[in-house]
């Protein structure tokens, strides 16, 4: 005979979905989760109504529209000193900047769902500061002429070292704002240069895509001609970008709460759910995804980990453990 911990406001309650993946209602609806469902005993806004301590202070999940996070707060060394880079410079696309771009990329809302190419046609400058204005002159017009679109963009160096930028945007492409694109983009750089403008209004320049896991954001970077900045070139800076906001808040979940999933066998006296089973069900997750390269089961428990495609395997399990309580049985 299985009994369960205090009652749970299980997802299977409430019309929609599970989790409320965004800060706003119109947020929630587009992602067809019911408005105002709460997971685990969290709130819309993340924290149970029953929790007296800083949701920020507590150790936590943090569960985004693909992506989940074990936080623990203070868990890093104390006393480690950052390091000093005033007066440095980037050279290189670095594995951080490449983890970060990766999780930012999958947990676009909107989903980025179009890929818009800028580059130079003849000439072009080695000064990346100059290189930067045209961007984001670009940038600014991109926001006039397709209000609230969001967007992410990635610098890399052609064969010939010219500098490119891919520009993911939240809006599907067509033709008549393509036009407008193309057209900003070469008034910006190349003014009567009709063969620019002829090559960014092409309809291939503007795609459609599906970021699916950010990987391709990632491995075509990893050839050492585009990821490293040209001799002679310099102040190009950050090698990625995006739009305010591209990334919405995550929900978060006390792991204290998990307990409140857990569920006794009166038989045996084994217990069923609960953190400890939950952080191990997702660490077999990460496991299965990387190959066996994630250390999420050894590090979530005490640290803060991150599994890039996790928020719908924790859903899963959500609802398993409250179907179980409904059922009276651990299956």
């Amino acid at each position: 005979m299985v009994t369960s911990s205090p009652p749970l406001s299980c997802a299977t309650d409430r019309p929609g979905g599970l989790h409320p993946l965004g800060r706003t209602e119109a947020q929630r609806a587009v992602a067809g989760i019911g408005v105002g469902g709460a997971p685990l005993g969290a709130t819309s806004h993340g924290q149970s109504p029953l929790v007296t301590t800083s949701i920020s202070q507590q150790n936590r999940l943090e569960l985004f529209p693909v992506s989940l996070r074990v936080k623990r707060p203070g868990q890093g060394n104390p006393d480690q000193t950052p390091p000093d880079r005033s007066g440095s410079w980037i050279g290189s696309f670095s594995a951080g900047s490449r983890r970060r771009l990766r999780f930012r990329a999958v947990n676009a809302f909107p989903a980025l769902v179009s890929q818009f190419g800028l580059t130079y046609h003849d000439q072009w400058p080695v000064d990346g500061r100059t290189s930067k204005a045209h961007l984001n002159a670009w940038l600014t017009a991109v926001r006039r002429i397709i209000p609230g679109v969001g967007y992410l963009w990635l610098l890399e160096f052609q064969k010939r070292n010219a500098p490119h930028y891919h520009v993911f945007l939240t809006v599907p492409p067509d033709e008549e704002t393509r036009l407008k694109l193309a057209e900003a983009w070469c008034r910006i750089t190349s003014p009567g240069d009709a063969k620019a403008l002829r090559f960014h209004q092409d309809q291939r320049n503007w795609i459609t895509w599906d970021m699916g896991t950010g990987s391709y954001l990632c491995k075509y970077l990893d050839k050492e001609a585009q990821k490293a900045i040209p001799d002679g070139y310099h102040g190009f800076g950050r090698f990625w970008g995006n739009s305010r906001g591209l990334e919405p808040e995550p929900v978060e979940i006390p792991l204290d709460d998990l307990d409140g999933a857990a569920n006794v066998d009166q038989d045996t006296g084994e217990i069923y759910g609960g953190q400890s089973t939950v952080i191990r069900w997702l660490g077999r997750l990460a496991e299965k995804q990387t190959g066996g390269y994630s250390r999420f089961r050894k590090r979530a428990p005490h640290g803060s980990y991150t599994i890039l495609q996790g928020a719908a395997a924790y859903k899963q399990i959500e609802r398993y453990f409250c179907n179980t309580k409904k059922g009276g049985n651990h299956g």
